[in-house]
């Protein structure tokens, strides 16, 4: 974080009671994300993982891990893991910034990482600087069709229109999978648009990747 974030962040902490965010909570949020977050030291140890990280590491090849640590199972001769954590926590102290790296799957869509430094918090049990690895999966992501008809007081079948069109479907596919007309998937769109505010696919597809849809795992967690 840059230097302003940090002060801002410590005195929000000061500012809250003790026990307002204990360290559960913090456990429990990451654990409601539909991305999969890793907490690593410089050596590629890993502290925490979140249960769509777990999740991931059971069902792809992509990262996994060996003993304590978390791998990338094919490195390159340009960007690897490795190198983006030694570089987040050499930047803890300092002007940090994100990097990102796509790891190719034959046959499939790319792992797209994101990996950020952390310095953890005082109260924490784990106490030197390490990175977080945040890895999103296009192909197990989908958007729950039940917060988008909330947010934006759709039918159940806009619902499954705008998860159609956020996920890349053509509106030929998606009136074939809902055993509906073209016309009628039209007709949805024109109003997702209203609804939404938007005017524009590629302008809503856009508003429903920024919505918590896009971020909540489709089940209740606590």
């Amino acid at each position: 974080m840059h230097t302003r974030e940090v002060q801002q962040h410590a005195d929000l902490e000061r500012e809250l009671p003790d026990s307002a965010v204990p360290e559960q909570c913090s456990v429990a949020a990451l654990d409601c994300m539909d991305m999969a977050v890793f907490v690593v030291d410089g050596e590629l140890h890993l502290l925490h993982a979140n249960a769509a990280a777990t999740q991931l590491l059971e069902r792809d090849t992509a990262l996994r891990r060996h003993g304590d640590k978390l791998l990338q199972e094919s490195a390159g001769v340009g960007k690897s893991l490795a190198r983006m954590v030694h570089t987040a926590v050499d930047q803890v102290n300092g002007e940090a910034s994100l990097q990102a790296l796509c790891l190719p799957r034959r046959g499939r869509q790319p792992l797209l990482l994101t990996v950020a430094p952390f310095l953890p918090l005082e109260d924490l049990s784990w106490q030197q600087p390490c990175a977080i690895v945040m890895a999103g999966d296009p192909e197990a992501h989908r958007l729950s069709r039940e917060v988008l008809r909330q947010l934006f007081d759709l039918t159940p079948a806009e619902a499954g229109v705008a998860q159609a069109l956020a996920h890349g479907e053509a509106l030929e596919d998606i009136a074939m999978a809902l055993d509906v007309s073209l016309h009628t998937v039209k007709t949805h769109l024109q109003k997702l648009f209203r609804k939404t505010g938007t005017r524009r696919q590629g302008e809503l597809v856009a508003m429903l990747h920024g919505t918590p849809a896009a971020t909540v795992r489709g089940y209740p967690f606590g």
